[in-house]
């Protein structure tokens, strides 16, 4: 898996002939992936008492996407826990342009403007290119439906965003996700990585999956309110 956290999400989470995001909740699933994916590269860490999102000093290359994130973090006056990154993340103007965007030069999708109602316009996102998206969706069905073998870390957290936001259901026909979901909610829980993976590694998927639980709560707490 050659694309960030975020990207994957995106790719899972758009139509490929509107352009337009499937039902599921992209939003928080997305801002879920960006703290995984800087959890994952040392940009961040996690205070695992009481959940508080620590930005680390770091010369990482991150990308346009991340790095608006990882500066938005470092720019917090005190440190705030991961609910409040969640929520904060996602609400970001541009938010999702921004990976799409990425997404448009990596030749994935290609921009183009909608009307609602005939009234507004709408920006959107078609499938340009079905290499990607064909790309990790194999690699995502090979880890959820063969039931055995170890995942890397990236993968495992993709199916663990997805799996928190109801994207796989989009992307994978009911029949598979229902004969494997013991196999995926393995997965989702981190209990399927490589036995190369480092002990710094493992750390750092069982925190970023946290990420994608706070996916979950942000969803039932919308719900809720």
């Amino acid at each position: 898996m050659d694309i960030t956290l975020p990207q994957a999400i995106l790719l899972l989470s758009l139509n490929d002939q509107t352009g337009k995001t499937e039902e599921g909740y992209y939003q928080p699933a997305l801002a879920g992936a960006a703290l995984a994916d800087l959890f994952l590269q040392g940009a961040i860490e996690l205070q695992s008492a009481d959940e508080v999102v620590i930005p680390l000093r770091h010369m990482l290359s991150l990308g346009p996407f991340l790095s608006m994130c990882d500066r938005e973090i470092g720019a917090a006056t005190k440190p705030r826990d991961l609910p409040h990154w969640i929520a904060a993340l996602a609400s970001q103007k541009d938010f999702i342009a921004s990976i799409a965007d990425e997404l448009c030069h990596l030749g994935a999708l290609t921009k183009a403007q909608t009307k609602i109602f005939g009234l507004f316009t709408r920006t959107v996102w078609p499938e340009a290119s079905p290499v990607l998206e064909g790309q990790l969706k194999a690699e995502m069905a090979t880890a959820m439906f063969q039931e055995i073998g170890a995942v890397d870390e990236r993968l495992c957290l993709t199916i663990a965003l997805a799996h928190a936001a109801d994207l796989l259901t989009h992307n994978f026909e009911a029949s598979d996700l229902e004969q494997h979901a013991d196999r995926i909610a393995a997965i989702a829980a981190g209990q399927c990585l490589t036995r190369e993976a480092t002990e710094a590694v493992v750390k750092a998927v069982e925190t970023a999956i946290r990420a994608a639980h706070a996916v979950a709560d942000s969803v039932i707490a919308g719900i809720i309110d």
